[in-house]
């Protein structure tokens, strides 16, 4: 719960943002509740290192599911241009 009422002080800081940003920032967030279990393994004066622990896995884990995409992409293109020249 600790986790929460600190995501809750944020709020005012969410609502300033532009909509596209609003969506980001909620994907960061979204990421701290989903590791909230991790977070929890640490001490609990420590609010913010578990939060900013789980945003940045969060965005490591965006990061890495995009290359993984731009991979595919390329090799697909790859095949497709072999494909063509032979």
């Amino acid at each position: 719960m600790r986790i929460e009422d600190e995501l809750g002080t944020l709020e005012p800081f969410r609502r300033a943002l532009p909509f596209a940003e609003k969506q980001m920032f909620d994907e960061l967030l979204n990421g701290v509740r989903q590791r909230r279990t991790a977070g929890g393994m640490l001490p609990s004066h420590e609010v913010w290192k578990p939060m900013l622990l789980s945003m940045m896995l969060e965005l490591t884990t965006q990061n890495l599911r995009l290359q993984e995409r731009v991979e595919q992409l390329e090799a697909a293109r790859k095949e497709t241009d072999d494909r063509n020249n032979s």
